[in-house]
Formats: C-alpha cells, sequence, structure tokens
C-alpha cells in the first residue's frame, strides 16, 4: 500500500474516532450531565443554603435529563418534612428552589401523611390474611385543594376534606382520628364468585380487618373482578362489581347488598352518560 494511503486512511480512521467519541459524548452528558458543572451546582448549593436555610444541608446532586437543570436535594435531619430542592443551569448559576411549592404549601407533610396511612393500611389487611385476592390497595388523606376539581364536579354533595389549615410542619397525625373523617381508598379485589353478595362479604371483612387495627376510610373506590391470566393479564371475562365512593358507615349487613348494587347501577349509569358525551 502506498504511504500517501496509508496516510489517507489514518486521517478518516482518526475522524471517525473523533466522531465517535464526540457522539457518545453527546449523548452521555445529554442523559448524565456534566460532572463539573454538578459540582458547581453542589457548590452554589451549598452557598444558598448557609445564608437562607442555616438548619439544613445538602443531601445529594445531579442532573435532571428531562429539563436540563442541575439539582441540588436539600434535607433537614430535624425536620422530616423539610426537603426541597436548588436548581442551577450548567455554570452553577441559581435558577431557583422548591422550598415554597415543596415545604412552604404542605406538599411534604401531606405526602408523609399519605405514606404513612398507606403504611398503616397494609399492616392492618396483609393479603395473605383474606380470602380474596387483592390487585391495587391503596389509600391517600383527602386534603382541601387537593382533589376539588374531580370530586367537586362529580361529587358535588359529597365532599369532605381535611381543612388545608390543619396541615402542619412536622406534625404527627393521630390516624385513628383523622383516618374516619379523611381517609380515602381505593381496592380492587379479585376472585370467582363476582357478584353482589360476595363485594357484600368482602366490604364487611375490609371494615372489619382495618377497625381491629383503629384505622378506617370516608370513602372506598371498591372494584370486584375476576382473578388475573397465570400470566398477570387481566381475565377475559370483564364481569366486574364497580362502585365509586361508598362511604364507611355505609357498609353494615342490614340491606347492603342493595345499598351496592345502588351504588353500581349508578356508576354504570354515569360511565354511560360521559361515553355518550364524547
Amino acid at each position: 500500500m502506498k504511504q500517501s494511503t496509508k496516510k489517507v486512511l489514518k486521517v478518516v480512521a482518526g475522524i471517525m474516532l473523533v466522531a465517535v467519541i464526540s457522539v457518545t459524548m453527546y449523548f452521555y452528558l445529554g442523559f448524565f450531565g456534566n460532572p463539573i458543572s454538578k459540582l458547581l451546582c453542589k457548590n452554589t448549593a451549598e452557598k444558598y443554603v448557609a445564608e437562607n436555610y442555616p438548619h439544613c444541608h445538602v443531601e445529594r446532586w445531579g442532573y435532571n435529563f428531562k429539563d436540563g437543570n442541575y439539582f441540588a436535594n436539600i434535607q433537614c435531619e430535624t425536620s422530616p418534612d423539610t426537603n426541597f430542592f436548588i436548581y442551577t443551569d450548567w455554570l452553577g448559576n441559581f435558577r431557583r428552589d422548591s422550598y415554597e411549592s415543596y415545604v412552604s404549601s404542605g406538599h411534604n407533610t401531606q405526602n408523609r401523611m399519605m405514606m404513612e396511612y398507606r403504611d398503616l393500611l397494609d399492616k392492618a389487611m396483609p393479603q395473605e390474611e383474606v380470602d380474596f385476592g387483592i390487585d391495587i390497595y391503596f389509600g391517600d388523606i383527602l386534603v382541601q385543594g387537593s382533589y376539588d376539581r374531580y370530586f367537586s364536579e362529580n361529587y358535588p354533595d359529597k365532599v369532605h376534606y381535611m381543612p388545608r389549615e390543619e396541615i402542619i410542619l412536622d406534625k404527627q397525625y393521630d390516624f385513628t382520628d383523622i383516618s374516619y373523617k379523611y381517609g380515602y381508598v381505593c381496592l380492587y379485589a379479585m376472585d370467582e364468585n363476582v357478584s353482589v353478595e360476595r363485594a357484600c362479604e368482602i366490604l364487611l371483612t375490609v371494615k372489619q380487618q382495618l377497625d381491629e387495627d383503629n384505622i378506617g376510610f370516608y370513602y372506598i373506590d371498591f372494584v370486584l373482578e375476576k382473578p388475573r391470566k397465570t400470566d398477570g393479564m387481566p381475565n377475559d371475562d370483564e364481569t366486574r362489581i364497580n362502585i365509586d365512593h361508598f362511604r364507611w358507615d355505609d357498609i353494615y349487613e342490614d340491606g347492603l347488598a342493595e345499598r351496592v348494587q345502588n351504588a353500581h347501577d349508578e356508576l354504570n349509569a354515569y360511565y354511560e352518560k360521559m361515553d355518550a358525551e364524547k
């Protein structure tokens, strides 16, 4: 091979190598950010915290490829509800912090309440202690302002929230009290017997299980459907009992089947109306 040809090949190979490295770095930095910029973000956050939130510290820092911001997560050891973010650009210039939207607004406190409530629900009714399958099971504490649009449109006569002023930073709440007043549970139960009678049995079991641990709810969204197939996919048999915002106080044996049937029919009628209006 001529010397000039070898030189050309070396130049082409070098150009290709540079191109591959450049493309790789472009995608790497796009997803993981610039390590120097991360350190600049950390330094900016530490100075900002020292000046504005001296009781807090920088817990971790990184890059969010979704919005292109570098961030630092701020924590406070003496305040479990005080955690938020500081955002900078790639040069480490401060952009904003999320203290107001996460901490002052009560968002973190409300989120902590939700997690604590869900943990209590799981402990009060573990799946291995009931005679039906559980597909979906979670709870929340309904706080004023969190569900206003949905509930005001669909349940104008049933709105029942925890007042916003009762959301207090770092307060330890007694769920024996607030769960019965403001608790919301969503339960998708699975059983081969999909009937109003079986739905009543399950609702009574749920109420008894939770009540034994001094925890309850104000509303429950409840669905009874066939068990999933062995591959985890939904059953082809779509028969179900479906009730929405059924109150704890309405779960008692006398007349329960009629109340469940009425709630099921009302919800189906509502869905049919919504479909017709599309």
